[in-house]
């Protein structure tokens, strides 16, 4: 019997739109009967354990070498925290312990000793702790199957184009997704920072995350559709519907191949001003992406996956070589390094963050930096050592004060300091700039200028914490209006406080990629958009079909505006009169 047409919702990751039929993968957990063993055994146990650990590592180690060859070292290093529990005391040598004074088997015991960290994991309630106990299930299956002598393969292979829908993916088997033809992704669980999310987004396949209950809603085989733009699931659509996304689908790869011509070409308008489109990533691995859309660099470098993919944090000869490694792929073209922006939605518990009932009016960004210097300092030495030989800047985000900014810029000479005292070459002079995202620090711009380089406006928070919204509560989610006038003041303010002391004010937020904003941005001021990739090529096709001063004069009647719904009405209009059709999104 058919099943009726039903639209489930979720987190888009990756955008695009993926039509075929579902394969289902449970997640069918290992179950273990508790069995004892006689003390003559005991070597043998421990000895079976050793070696179905070091056959588990060594299928990581190989899955890992895949994902290098394919996506770069940097983006095989999400394997590192699996590959590390194998090596890790607290697991081996108790499984080891408990193997030999409980007298268990060695399932048994590695079992009681990996669910005791899973069952913590899970009870933390914190999006990174369960995006780490992912890991360590992944881990259980993987050592039991090799245990018992059954086969660890989750993602089976698949001779046709299929949506996979499934619970939850380890970073091992969301590599594999390499190999077969799963053209879409909807899962239950998963974040916008979680590894699912930036390999796919690497990959370019159309992913929904967040998905409830979505194994158990759809059957095999069933025609699903994936909107990794909007963030749904359609299952067996109606012919209607189902016309409806082929020509979406149709429109939007016509769209990409018409854009397509952009990415080579330089961002000037029609008068002749040069706005720099600059591209935002947090993995290493993802500067070849950043590179084929024609970004201009690196606007936004996020540092924080560094922190959080392990139990350690990175160490400074690490975090120079990938920083190295990303400038030399990008280069002559610059890349800005964001320090680390860890708290808020980005806790981690190795800084030792506690929990706080408010944790984006807490401690994060550069407050953990200036509370924990060593911590900031191995960061900043280790980019003015890759900054030697490459285009690098620093960036700190989270600045509601200017004596926030004089403290970091000491930090900065206090790690040359010691990087000469130690011999270690290092960069003479770095380009030094703030995120302006606090609306004390939009306000503070004049003052602040004065002591930076280059300022980039984060949008994201500057909405939530001038309006005093938080986007992810549904109650109030209606009220975060990006074109608010009160946040385009602040903006506004800002980019002319930048150009009063003679530098340039980027704008690294989403509304760098809304090609609503586009055109009131450049009329505005504004020197750099810095964007996710794939929206480059667009970003770049409105300012060259623009002429500046009549962007400028739409920026003003903007500014006049009361009303979020009259500026988003206003520059739709605007935008229809002066953009040509192939722009917009239909």
């Amino acid at each position: 019997m058919e099943r009726e047409e039903r639209t489930l919702t979720g987190v888009g990751v990756s955008e695009g739109i993926a039509i075929a039929p579902a394969f289902i993968i449970e997640h069918g957990e290992i179950a273990i009967e508790a069995e004892n063993i006689d003390e003559s055994q005991i070597d043998d146990e421990i000895e079976r354990f050793r070696r179905a650990v070091t056959k588990s590592r060594d299928q990581l180690l190989r899955i890992q070498a895949g994902v290098a060859k394919t996506m770069g070292d940097a983006s095989a290093a999400i394997l590192e925290p699996q590959i590390m529990l194998m090596s890790d005391v607290a697991v081996v040598d108790e499984t080891e312990a408990v193997i030999a004074n409980n007298l268990l088997s060695a399932e048994t015991a590695f079992d009681k000793v990996i669910s005791r960290g899973i069952e913590a994991l899970e009870a933390a309630e914190n999006s990174l702790m369960a995006e780490r106990s992912n890991d360590f299930m992944d881990v259980r299956r993987r050592v039991l199957a090799n245990l018992m002598g059954m086969s660890h393969h989750i993602i089976r292979d698949v001779s046709d184009e299929h949506i996979l829908v499934i619970q939850h993916l380890a970073p091992s088997e969301t590599a594999q997704l390499f190999h077969n033809k799963f053209v879409g992704l909807a899962l239950e669980m998963g974040g916008t920072t979680s590894h699912v999310a930036i390999m796919t987004r690497t990959m370019e396949i159309p992913c929904v995350l967040g998905v409830d209950g979505v194994t158990e809603a759809i059957d095999n085989g069933e025609t699903v559709i994936i909107d990794g733009t909007n963030g749904k699931v359609v299952v067996s659509p109606s012919d209607e519907t189902l016309a409806e996304y082929v020509n979406k689908k149709a429109a939007q790869l016509e769209r990409k191949r018409n854009l397509a011509k952009f990415k080579g070409q330089k961002a000037r308008t029609l008068d002749g001003k040069h706005i720099s489109v600059a591209g935002n990533m947090e993995l290493p691995g993802e500067a070849e992406t950043v590179a084929n859309y024609g970004a201009e660099g690196v606007g936004l470098f996020r540092t924080e996956l560094l922190y959080t993919r392990t139990t350690n944090l990175p160490g400074e000869e690490e975090q120079a070589e990938i920083y190295s490694e990303v400038a030399r792929s990008l280069a002559p073209n610059s890349i800005i390094i964001r320090t680390f922006d860890i708290g808020g939605d980005k806790f981690s518990e190795i800084l030792g963050a506690p929990f706080e009932p408010n944790p984006f009016l807490g401690w994060r960004a550069i407050r953990i930096g200036l509370d924990r210097p060593r911590v900031l300092k191995t960061q900043l030495r280790a980019i003015l050592r890759a900054a030697k030989d490459n285009n690098i800047k620093i960036m700190f985000p989270m600045i509601s004060n200017i004596d926030e900014v004089i403290r970091a810029k000491e930090l900065i000479e206090e790690s040359k300091t010691e990087l000469d005292s130690e011999g270690i070459p290092r960069a003479e002079r770095i380009e030094t700039g703030i995120m302006v995202e606090i609306p004390s620090a939009a306000l503070m711009a004049r003052e602040i200028a004065g002591e930076v380089d280059f300022f980039s406006i984060g949008t994201n928070d500057l909405v939530q914490y001038t309006l005093a919204v938080d986007r992810g509560n549904q109650r109030v989610s209606h009220l975060y209006q990006s074109f608010n006038p009160a946040v385009l003041r602040l903006i506004k303010a800002t980019i002319d406080a930048a150009h009063l002391h003679g530098i340039w004010c980027g704008l690294c937020g989403e509304m760098a990629a809304d090609p609503t904003a586009t055109i009131m941005l450049i009329g505005m001021g504004i020197d750099e958009l810095s964007m996710n990739p794939p929206t480059i090529p667009l970003i770049k096709g409105i300012i060259r079909a623009v002429d500046s001063r009549v962007a400028h004069s739409i920026a003003e009647e903007c500014l006049r505006l009361t009303k979020h719904s009259q500026v988003v009405d206003f520059l739709n209009r605007k935008n229809r009169e002066l953009l040509p059709p192939e722009f917009f999104d239909e």
